[in-house]
């Protein structure tokens, strides 16, 4: 299992709108993975039972609990401005407001880092930092294919543009050149792409990507924003746990949230049979070798109720393709299917399950 220690991610960079889809979490309990917290907080818009955020890194979780505080004390427009989602006013200010309402550990963790409240917790994240560092690349052999995208007059056009980018020598350079192993592990600094069972990056981006914007417009993939500016901050799309009317919807559900720090592989095997009704796994192909990766899909089998729903997110690492795969765990190859077309983190994948009754 990879160990890594200090704020790995800040910044939610998925299109949680398929979790939501494919999990159905209306009066459920949910396992997901905190991560930076925004799709533990999306999640929250299904209107689920409970959902427990579990991170075995403590830097995700204090930041979750950070993020929590700061959606109780602050509207929509202070929050964007305080996190670095937007440009805003004093941050340090709106920390005072909200520090008594962190965990002891927590406010410790934060009253370490005055600069990294003051610069927005957005973008403090490793992950965030690397793509930062490779932002203006990309700006620079695609600046006007971005500008030709924007400006597609149809879906139709906006795929002819990118498939026609991604032909380009210079482009295709650049992304061996950023997305491989070595910079993976160096510039991004990111398991993701160099774990034992990540694939071909460059290809397999290429491929996402055209598809992406075969389905969805530029503009509506605020991921694209966050690798081409290094940050959201003039991206027109946000993820959907902070928009306008779903801001507030978090706010009133945040009781139902709480998030743990420990290891999933052992927190699944000290839960009870049949405790969780849905599971949210994003992104752990990149920290847990594939036996591991298999030892987690044995233990979400015995933790999981009957009909119990899985999806899991893949980036760059694909475990599932070579762990092994529990009997009771059903595939649906329908919603998978779907989500490839509607969702618009542009570079991710899916795999979904539901655990079948047991035969009588």
């Amino acid at each position: 299992m990879e160990t890594v220690t200090g704020l790995q991610y800040s910044c939610g960079n998925e299109d949680s709108a398929s979790e939501l889809d494919a999990l159905d979490v209306a009066g459920r309990r949910v396992l997901s993975v905190a991560a930076a917290g925004e799709r533990a907080f999306a999640l929250l818009l299904g209107d689920p039972r409970e959902v427990v955020a579990i991170d075995r890194n403590p830097a995700q979780i204090h930041l979750g609990a950070l993020k929590v505080a700061a959606i109780r004390r602050l509207d929509r427009d202070g929050y964007l401005a305080f996190t670095g989602v937007r440009n805003g006013p004093d941050r340090a200010a709106a920390y005072r407001r909200l520090r008594d309402d962190l965990p002891d550990e927590s406010r410790l963790y934060w009253e370490a880092r005055p600069r990294q409240i003051a610069a927005g917790v957005h973008a403090i994240g490793r992950t965030e930092r690397g793509i930062a560092r490779i932002a203006p690349l990309l700006r620079f052999v695609a600046a006007a294919d971005v500008r030709r995208l924007r400006a597609a007059r149809s879906l139709a056009d906006q795929q002819a543009i990118a498939s026609d980018l991604f032909r380009r020598p210079i482009v295709r350079a650049a992304l061996a050149a950023i997305f491989n192993p070595l910079s993976g592990r160096l510039l991004l600094r990111d398991p993701v792409y160099y774990g034992e069972a990540r694939r071909d990056a460059p290809g397999y981006l290429r491929d996402r990507v055209v598809t992406t914007l075969t389905h969805h417009r530029f503009d509506d993939c605020f991921v694209l924003s966050l690798f081409l500016n290094g940050h959201l901050r003039d991206s027109q799309s946000l993820p959907i746990d902070l928009g306008e009317d779903a801001y507030a919807i978090v706010q009133r559900r945040l009781d139902r949230l709480t998030f743990v720090e420990s290891c999933i592989l052992d927190y699944l095997q000290r839960q009870p049979a049949a405790s969780f009704d849905a599971f949210s796994l994003s992104d752990l192909g990149g920290y847990l070798t594939v036996a591991e990766f298999g030892t987690l899909l044995e233990r979400v089998e015995r933790a999981g109720t009957a009909g119990a729903t899985v999806c899991i997110r893949e980036y760059i690492s694909s475990p599932t393709i070579r762990a092994r795969w529990p009997a009771a765990l059903v595939r649906r190859p329908e919603i998978e299917s779907r989500l490839l077309e509607t969702d618009r983190s542009v570079g991710c994948t899916f795999v979904c399950a539901a655990k079948a009754s047991p035969a009588h």
